[in-house]
């Protein structure tokens, strides 16, 4: 269930869509938003069935923040440049996924509720999308794979 919830997280935060201005319905996710990330700006939300996300620019950086429900912090995500992951990492994914073959489609940094951070990164081949879950100490596992 967390990786069909973290996958459509994902799917979510690094799609285009358009996004409605203004405020959530949640009295809850409004007043914890605007107390966390009080200097936020261009602020846009969008409501799903099993949670709300809001996108905003926070400092020069773009930034999704992702509530349950009940108006608890998921998490956040912003993308990251793939030489940021950590260096274990680079050295594995650039040994077994590489270019042309794989190509670097997303890459992201997801930080939960309680501070830890894992990072995503999806690529792209001819014929699947795979996505790959890395850890803070550099772990990389295959979250991931969809046919195209």
């Amino acid at each position: 269930m967390k990786k069909l919830f973290i996958l459509a997280l994902i799917a979510i935060a690094t799609g285009t869509s358009a996004f409605a201005a203004g405020t959530s319905a949640n009295t809850k996710v409004n007043d914890q938003f605007a107390a966390t990330f009080s200097k936020a700006k261009n602020v846009s939300w969008k409501t799903d069935a099993r949670f709300e996300k809001v996108s905003f620019e926070l400092g020069n950086e773009k930034v999704n923040a992702f509530y349950d429900t009940d108006g608890d912090l998921i998490g956040t995500s912003k993308n990251v440049a793939f030489d940021k992951l950590p260096k274990g990492a680079i050295e594995t994914i650039t040994t077994k996924y590489t270019f042309p073959e794989y190509q670097v489609k997303d890459c992201m940094e997801f930080t939960n509720a309680t501070n830890e951070k894992n990072y995503y990164v999806s690529f792209d081949t001819t014929n699947e999308t795979v996505v790959l879950e890395i850890t803070k100490a550099g772990i990389v596992s295959v979250f991931d794979k969809a046919k195209k």
